[in-house]
């Protein structure tokens, strides 16, 4: 009997709170405000390579038939646009001449760039071309676009292990030396579908 006196004086009790907070103040007016910020293109930097990727065959045995030899290492072309513009940009290579070892080239030889990607960690948004067959005579090639509307951040495209080759025929005569030759990678502001 002490027990359901006791509840019911803590229902009254609670009863009483609960009608103190339901007569809180009445509102009487409110007002909206703004918060804003503004951003404008940086003189410096807003549009620029990062990086560009090496290609690295590695060393291997001479042969005197054909051989198809791929990258060893990952790499990777970096673009950065910070322009705010969404203008869109594309990168593209060029290989300068044929492979040497000093005056000795590695004739008909051939680079692919075959099956790059783009990185889950880009910001940025473009499409990354595959099969391109890159010329020693220093022309240029697409091989990463970003059309209007898209590309602002930060964009890596990758070259895993095995998407580039590098095919060189069995009758090309070799030295036992190592081979070089440079890729001119090129940075324009505008895609060519603008």
């Amino acid at each position: 009997m002490k027990a359901n006196k006791i509840l019911v004086g803590i229902a009254a009790v609670s009863m009483v709170f609960s009608g103190s907070i339901i007569a809180s103040a009445e509102e009487i007016e409110n007002q909206e405000s703004t918060s804003d910020i503004g951003f404008t293109s940086p003189t410096d930097g807003a549009l620029t390579l990062l990086n560009v990727a090496d290609l690295d065959f590695g060393s291997n045995p001479i042969s005197a038939k054909d051989e198809v030899y791929t990258n060893k290492t990952e790499t990777a072309t970096t673009v950065q646009d910070i322009r705010g513009t969404e203008a869109g940009w594309i990168v593209q290579v060029a290989q300068e001449g044929q492979l040497k070892a000093g005056e000795k080239q590695l004739t008909n030889a051939q680079i692919t760039l075959k099956t790059p990607t783009i990185s889950e960690k880009s910001t940025g948004s473009a499409a990354a071309k595959t099969k391109v067959v890159l010329n020693t005579d220093g022309s240029a090639a697409t091989i990463l676009e970003a059309g209007k509307g898209l590309g602002n951040g930060v964009t890596i495209e990758t070259f895993g292990k095995d998407a580039a080759t590098l095919e060189v025929p069995g009758e090309t005569v070799k030295v036992a030396k190592q081979y070089e030759t440079t890729l001119t990678w090129t940075l324009l502001d505008q895609p060519t579908n603008s």
